[in-house]
């Protein structure tokens, strides 16, 4: 992947068809992401949204909350819009399964929208958020899905201490 980013610096146009390959790439990888999350979220009790296993620390909702939101902005920095649509009601959605389910579904749906319509252009093209240093937009959306990867592996403990076995992970080896 870094070998990608550094052919999209420094080789312009034949490496913005690469892009399009890895945008491919990409839309599996989130698809998949996709139904690891709603996979998780399914696996714990209703009960148990509010579950935090130590003061101080998100709750199993607001764990994912905290995944899907940052792939809905990340996604709309991309499409280069300020701010992202409003997908949910975190009243609701951090209180209720279905709510939650139907957030993420809707944040995942604006996040593979947002890969199926850039162009290889759109993703070379340099940006920054939350104060990190400027780079490719594909760059920004593979470190939401590696930061996706990352908070789901987080609330493994959290199903356990509720009674609830962590589904397999769907991985392609």
């Amino acid at each position: 992947m870094q070998r990608f980013f550094l052919a999209l610096t420094l080789l312009g146009t034949p490496a913005l068809a690469a892009a399009q390959t890895d945008a491919s790439a990409l839309t599996r990888d989130w698809q998949r992401n996709r139904r690891n999350v709603l996979a998780y979220i399914e696996a714990m009790p209703d009960s148990a949204l509010g579950f935090r296993p130590t003061p101080g620390v998100r709750t199993f909702a607001e764990q994912f909350d905290h995944i899907v939101t940052t792939n809905l902005e990340v996604a709309a920095a991309v499409r280069g819009v300020d701010r992202p649509p409003t997908l949910g009601d975190p009243d609701q959605y951090l209180h209720s399964k279905s709510a939650l389910r139907a957030y993420a579904e809707a944040t995942y749906a604006y996040m593979l929208g947002t890969l199926d319509a850039a162009t290889p252009e759109e993703l070379a093209r340099t940006m920054s958020i939350y104060g990190a240093p400027p780079q490719p937009a594909a760059g920004f959306i593979q470190l939401s899905l590696e930061h996706s990867v990352w908070t789901l592996g987080q609330v493994v403990p959290y199903l356990r201490l509720n009674g609830a076995t962590p589904p397999g992970y769907d991985i392609p080896f």
